[in-house]
């Protein structure tokens, strides 16, 4: 395949190979039949947690799991892979990296890719 060429030769060591699960949109512009450019808009599930910050520790610790195991369950039950989260609390970002397998990303930005 064409993209895999592209790929090989020019992000094989930045990044792996796209894949096609959760795309919306599969673009390539070609030319003579090389591909000169590639793209993809993919769905991803976005966690937005909100607790009430007057909760003792223990409730709101509660409360983040059944919200992590809602949207675990729903991301499995659409068929999308990746989970994100966007934390602006450092000490949060970090608690749920550790307790739900998230990757840090940037900070602030925590990403779980599941295994569907």
């Amino acid at each position: 395949m064409l993209l895999d060429k592209l790929w090989r030769e020019h992000y094989s060591d930045e990044c792996s190979l796209p894949n096609r699960n959760n795309v919306v949109i599969d673009a390539v512009v070609e030319q003579d039949g090389k591909i000169i450019g590639y793209g993809q808009t993919r769905l991803f599930a976005e966690a937005m947690l909100f607790l009430d910050k007057s909760c003792s520790t223990r409730e709101r610790v509660k409360a983040l799991k059944l919200l992590m195991s809602e949207a675990l369950r729903g991301t499995e039950r659409a068929g999308i892979e990746q989970l994100y989260c966007f934390i602006k609390e450092p000490s949060f970002a970090t608690l749920i990296s550790k307790h739900f397998s998230f990757e840090i990303i940037e900070k602030g930005e925590l990403l779980l890719r599941e295994e569907i």
